[in-house]
């Protein structure tokens, strides 16, 4: 592969992970998943907080937690290494 097929390839790589990233709105810095806390710390911080907790999926370096609070549904953005609540998005 020359140089100019490389630059092709690394730009398409990288516009696609933006994409990505753009597509499910949100990414958190999460280091490395060893240091992560655990699903269920996440739970209990949430819960803490007020929340009902649903479900927890991992997206983009982040806990996506669903909720409900106050008889209205949540979208969490957890940080898996610090526990808080970076984004909030109500569904």
């Amino acid at each position: 592969m020359n140089i100019k097929s490389e630059i092709v390839l690394s730009i398409f790589a990288l516009s696609f992970l933006s994409s990505t990233v753009i597509a499910s709105g949100y990414s958190c810095e999460s280091g490395e998943k060893s240091q992560w806390m655990s699903k269920t710390e996440v739970i209990e911080f949430v819960v803490q907080q007020g929340y009902e907790v649903r479900k927890v999926e991992v997206e983009n370096g982040c806990y996506e937690v669903y909720a409900k609070k106050d008889g209205k549904r949540f979208e969490l953005f957890v940080n898996p290494l610090t526990g808080s609540i970076e984004k909030t998005k109500q569904k």
